[in-house]
């Protein structure tokens, strides 16, 4: 999804503006392998500044997002909940790197590519080990049971194999 937003006529006191459509944010889960399903409606707040050669915009996303528990890989609802400040420089940037780049000039107008910048912002806002609690116990390595629903029938204090080696080591206090 493209959504730039012109630039021109904004105040020198800065401007706010507010993106609800959840399109920014569920179009780019499929294209990224994200295994994520709708919430709370995500919604953002940006307040876009001119300073000098660039713009500094600054803003929230809040919102939920469903997505796999890290360990019993059971659903479980994820808040989103982020602050961000950032200074997008309209000249000076390294034509190398222009999928980096949300700023351009468009027949003389700066536009910021709203859509591209808060997806960007969303992604840094996912937890890296979503939980659906905090003492979830995960899954049993052997079978794969869920141990929140209760002990699984593998026998326990067997230990693996393959760490044999690990048990004779002595660690020093």
């Amino acid at each position: 999804m493209e959504l730039w937003l012109s630039l021109q006529g904004i105040p020198a006191q800065g401007q706010e503006f507010t993106y609800a459509d959840q399109a920014i944010w569920t179009d780019n889960w499929t294209a990224f392998g994200l295994k994520l399903k709708p919430g709370k409606p995500l919604t953002a707040t940006l307040f876009v500044q001119a300073q000098g050669q660039g713009y500094l915009v600054q803003g929230a996303i809040t919102g939920s997002v469903v997505m796999p528990c890290s360990r019993c890989v059971e659903e479980s609802e994820q808040d989103i909940a982020a602050s961000f400040t950032h200074f997008e420089e309209l000249t000076g940037v390294d034509e190398s790197y222009p999928d980096e780049k949300f700023l351009r000039e468009a027949g003389g107008v700066p536009e910021l590519d709203v859509a591209a910048f808060l997806w960007e912002q969303f992604a840094l806002a996912l937890p890296d080990k979503p939980l659906c609690r905090s003492e979830c116990q995960g899954l049993c390595p052997r079978c794969g049971a869920n141990l929140n629903a209760g002990v699984c029938s593998c026998p326990q204090g067997s230990a693996d194999p393959r760490m044999a080696v690990f048990r004779s080591l002595k660690v020093p206090h």
